[in-house]
């Protein structure tokens, strides 16, 4: 007899005789033994029998003849050497984590998020509580309530583009009363201090870092 999917050759039970039926017993187990599921080697795994539960190294080979490919949305971004080089979803956002470490933002809902020095339209941000400014965060006009004083955090000079913009509005008029104090990290300064007050009602300031351990007030 003749099994469906490995086209084994069994001997038939109280019919083969030896060595006959020891030759086709040895050569179905050789045959099991070596199968992997290709044609006449077993019956082909399904998507249901598939389950990846590590990571998966395919040993620098290249993925093709995707119809498109779908994200776990994450909650946050994946910094740092674990996410080098790799690209994600982000609150229905993509992001891409270069390979220093660093997760920079490629969209913003439906458009493409623009670098700062060729952006005509720059990403705000309303800022209505303290804030601490990350390395990825894309924003670059910060708009202040000043109802109460604000403190504002400069990521590190290092950890941004040299020339990276951030612009500082008070929008309630309220900061002669209310300060907004902006604050830098580590030993980086800001127009040679380690922060700095705005204090003039509907003020703005136009901060610029070096990409190395300054940041100055235009």
């Amino acid at each position: 007899m003749t099994t469906p999917n490995m086209l084994l050759s069994l001997p038939t039970v109280t019919v083969t005789v030896g060595p006959t039926w020891a030759n086709q017993v040895n050569a179905a187990i050789e045959s099991i033994d070596s199968h992997d599921h290709s044609s006449d080697k077993g019956v082909k795994i399904t998507p249901s029998g598939l389950e990846i539960n590590a990571d998966l190294d395919i040993s620098n080979q290249v993925f093709y003849n995707f119809k498109s490919v779908k994200f776990q949305e994450q909650v946050s971004t994946l910094s740092g050497s674990t996410y080098s080089n790799s690209i994600y979803s982000v609150n229905g956002n993509l992001y891409f984590t270069s390979g220093s470490g660093t997760a920079i933002q490629i969209t913003d809902g439906g458009s493409i998020v623009s670098t700062p020095s060729s952006a005509s339209i720059f990403e705000t941000t309303s800022v209505a509580t303290n804030l601490t400014i990350g390395n990825s965060d894309t924003f670059v006009y910060l708009i202040v309530d000043t109802s109460v004083a604000r403190t504002i955090t400069l990521p590190l000079a290092s950890g941004v583009s040299a020339g990276r913009i951030y612009y500082i509005k008070d929008s309630s008029g309220l900061s002669e009363t209310y300060n907004i104090t902006v604050n830098t990290q580590g030993s980086d300064t800001l127009d040679g201090a380690a922060s700095q007050t705005l204090s003039s009602n509907y003020g703005t300031w136009t901060i610029i870092g070096d990409g190395s351990a300054s940041w100055y007030i235009s």
